[in-house]
């Protein structure tokens, strides 16, 4: 009989493995940023003209984004409450929280790229501010070690396997 992938992997192995997939979109999503900038001060904005519709774009983007943001911390919220009142063993558990905090980065960075690809469209700074709030939500929830100890309220020996 053959072991899951969830459980083959050490709890601590888990949740590195969890840090390196949200490290690499959150660089991801940096990365578009910086590239953003440049195109826009090496060839300025691809279509100027959009900057009449500044208005409508910004309050659109913003309504999106905060659907988004919404949405994302439903999910988050669902599938943390449902990791942490599980009685799955802490690989399950913590497989269950990467699903979820994956797909809330997958939520919240749509708008933060939809923020850089109307940046680099009209040359407004006020996209990238959307980018920029965003990567923001995205940090506050950083698989860092202590806040998946309280997230998932683990007791003392399901900790102890993650150090």
């Amino acid at each position: 009989m053959s072991r899951s992938a969830s459980s083959a992997a050490s709890p601590k192995e888990n949740l590195r493995a969890t840090m390196i997939i949200f490290s690499g979109m959150i660089t991801g999503v940096f990365a578009f940023m910086l590239v953003g900038i440049f195109i826009n001060q090496a060839d300025g904005p691809f279509v100027p003209d959009l900057d009449k519709y500044y208005t409508i774009m910004a309050w659109g983007t913003g309504t999106f984004s905060l659907v988004c943001l919404i949405v994302g911390r439903q999910v988050l919220r669902k599938g943390t409450a449902a990791a942490k009142n599980s009685l799955n063993p802490l690989p399950d558990k913590l497989s269950q929280y990467r699903s979820s905090l994956i797909r809330y980065l997958a939520i919240c960075g749509v708008p933060a790229v939809l923020g850089v690809i109307l940046f680099i469209l009209t040359g407004n700074f006020v996209f990238q501010l959307f980018s920029a709030v965003f990567s923001g939500f995205m940090l506050a929830v950083a698989p860092i070690r202590r806040r998946v100890v309280a997230t998932l309220e683990l007791d003392g020996p399901e900790q102890s396997e993650l150090e």
